[in-house]
């Protein structure tokens, strides 16, 4: 997979830079909200170090969704996962959540794996107790499916897929 600029009516999805991961890092004031988005075996409390560790960068494109004033909007990361672009780490900035944000960061990600044109679906996970999240994913066209069977969690979270070329319901 390859990173790809994505615009939109003003908003900009591209690959994350530095700045903004420093950023990004003011988003998780304590251990649950980082679990929340990271997973049990993010660090808490992290250093840059850590946290760019924790995150992945080398294994994973991270994206910046970026609103028409050039504001980190919100944050998310594609990777390979059984044949599919698994989305992770998907965050909206604090002062813009339930403003559509992370809708818009899931269908920008989805329009940069339809441009780089290597998988017919994208997946992801979601604690069943994050409802706000998971309302979300459903109301982008994502569907809960069968639990992948080397996927840790499967009593906290579910996994969820959507065809790439299956615009939201």
């Amino acid at each position: 997979m390859k990173p790809f600029v994505v615009c939109d009516g003003g908003w900009t999805l591209r690959p994350t830079s530095s700045r903004e991961f420093d950023l990004l890092m003011t988003w998780f004031p304590d251990p649950h909200s980082v679990e929340i988005w990271g997973g049990p075996v993010f660090r808490y409390p992290f250093t840059r170090d850590t946290f760019l560790e924790d995150c992945h960068i080398d294994m994973m494109i991270s994206y910046s969704l970026l609103d028409p004033d050039g504001l980190l909007a919100a944050f998310g990361q594609v990777y390979e996962r059984h044949g599919r672009g698994h989305l992770a780490r998907l965050v909206s900035n604090p002062v813009m959540r339930r403003k559509g944000a992370g809708s818009r960061l899931i269908e920008m990600m989805i329009e940069a794996m339809r441009n780089e044109g290597s998988h017919d679906e994208a997946s992801l996970f979601v604690y069943r107790d994050n409802v706000p999240a998971r309302e979300c994913y459903l109301s982008l066209g994502f569907r809960v499916t069968e639990y992948p069977d080397d996927a840790p969690l499967r009593e906290r979270c579910y996994f969820l897929t959507r065809p790439i070329d299956t615009p939201p319901s």
